[in-house]
């Protein structure tokens, strides 16, 4: 039976990525507290009262900023609380409360990505709705409420096939699951699965991009993903994307079904 092994939030667009137990999934919505925040490029407009999807490159990410890889991150979202550690070593510890603190975390980036003096970058927030805690926009890598999902099996058959290991972590899902076949998953698209008191419907497979290239653990581009996975199967898809269809809440250790 398929297991959920581990669930992902990343709060901040291209930092790290928090490891919890349970959550609730809400109808027609991403993971509460995912991509909630991002750092955008200096060029780039950003409209807190009509936020739009934005494409990725529009913001500060691994698909060009490999660098970030090298910061450890702990983002308290209930105090704005950013810790960024470099080698273990705290570098910055700043609560996101007013503006003085904001732009120092700014200039932070600015400085560590080597950015040039004219371009800092800007943090932005995903708007909430009035009345929840919903989120009305998130900067995911897609417009739509989508959660992403990795099958670990697939990674140990790539891994087998380049004969690398390959840290999961790579790919930035949110539901990481186990006990199920290699690329199993795929056969999933257009069907609902459910996890725990939630339904989601599988609705696309994952095109992966360079990002992925880029070892977490020291922030080099090791391996191009992309290229290998194309080289040994014939297309770029690694994981699926799922839109929740029925509130409920997740844990660590659900089974999930074909609904």
């Amino acid at each position: 039976m398929t297991i959920l092994k581990k669930i992902f939030i990343y709060p901040i667009k291209g930092l790290s990525g928090e490891n919890i137990d349970e959550i609730l999934l809400e109808k027609d919505q991403v993971l509460s507290g995912d991509r909630e925040y991002a750092f955008a490029r200096s060029h780039v407009s950003f409209d807190d009262s009509n936020p739009v999807y934005l494409k990725k490159t529009n913001f500060l990410a691994l698909v060009k900023e490999d660098k970030l890889a090298k910061l450890s991150t702990k983002f308290i979202s209930k105090s704005k609380r950013l810790i960024i550690k470099v080698e273990k070593k705290i570098v910055l510890d700043k609560t996101l409360d007013d503006e003085s603190s904001v732009n120092k975390v700014e200039v932070f980036f600015q400085k560590f990505l080597n950015l040039g003096d004219n371009n800092k970058p800007k943090l932005v927030q995903g708007r909430k709705n009035e009345n929840t805690k919903n989120l009305k926009h998130s900067f995911s890598d897609l417009p739509e409420k989508a959660i992403s999902i990795i099958n670990l099996n697939t990674i140990i058959d790539l891994e087998k096939k380049i004969g690398k290991k390959i840290d999961p972590s790579r790919f930035r899902a949110n539901l990481l699951i186990d006990n199920i076949d290699p690329w199993k998953e795929f056969d999933w698209v257009g069907k609902k699965i459910k996890i725990g008191e939630s339904v989601l419907k599988v609705f696309k497979r994952t095109q992966r991009c360079a990002a992925t290239n880029v070892n977490p653990e020291n922030a080099v581009r090791d391996i191009n993903i992309p290229n290998e996975i194309n080289s040994y199967f014939g297309h770029l898809d690694l994981g699926v994307y799922a839109k929740v269809i029925k509130t409920g809440i997740i844990s660590v250790n659900d089974e999930l079904y074909l609904n």
